[in-house]
């Protein structure tokens, strides 16, 4: 679990990238640049089968009355 600092610095991180380069890649060298990354560990098939769609509960709720008029 992480903790409150690392998610403050993750936090800033992401506020700070420049998704510009990301934009310009296509998801070919998106997945390749994954790939090549030592840090990374991307699921294989037999794994993604075994994952459960969450969804949060948040998205579940029914919108107001007023909303869905």
């Amino acid at each position: 679990m992480p903790t409150k600092k690392q998610l403050e610095e993750a936090e800033r991180l992401l506020r700070t990238f420049d998704w510009s380069k990301v934009d310009a890649m296509t998801d070919a060298e998106i997945i390749a640049a994954a790939k090549a990354d030592p840090d990374t560990s991307l699921p294989t098939d037999e794994e993604l089968a075994e994952f459960d769609l969450v969804i949060p509960a948040k998205s579940r709720r029914k919108p107001p009355k007023e909303a869905a008029e």
